[in-house]
């Protein structure tokens, strides 16, 4: 089980992964200040969004010029439900032999913050290229 503040940053996440499988995790409803265990076993994938609210109107960007450069695989993802999306994952591998990978999503202007991609929930997974930082702040 995962506690949200067991989970550490976004960054901290993508670097080292989930400790353990994901199959549930421990949220704090806003609304009541009520805990409780959400089950995640079955779920295609756990999104960490911005707003529940959403967009539907969104439509997600693929190429971004000016999105924040995070080192490792740029990849797309199919779920079978046949929702794509697009991000960066941990460049280990992690996102080969584990049941799960969190992706970081590439759409700036998306509601996605951050997503654990379950790998039983999909239906295809493409790699498109890999980014690494500028060699003029490897060297700061």
């Amino acid at each position: 089980m995962a506690e949200v503040s067991d989970l550490g940053s976004i960054e901290e996440l993508l670097r080292n992964g989930p400790q353990c499988p994901f199959d549930s995790i421990r949220l704090k409803r806003v609304d009541t200040d009520v805990v409780e265990d959400v089950p995640t076993k079955e779920a295609k994938a756990v999104f960490f969004v911005k707003t529940f609210n959403g967009d539907e109107s969104h439509r997600a960007l693929h190429f971004h010029e000016n999105a924040p450069i995070t080192p490792g695989l740029w990849v797309r993802v199919y779920f079978y439900d046949n929702e794509m999306i697009e991000g960066i994952i941990s460049n280990t591998r992690d996102f080969v032999l584990e049941e799960g990978f969190f992706l970081m999503p590439t759409d700036p202007n998306g509601n996605n913050r951050l997503v654990y991609v379950q790998k039983r929930g999909l239906k295809d997974f493409h790699v498109l290229g890999i980014r690494n930082l500028p060699k003029n702040l490897l060297t700061r």
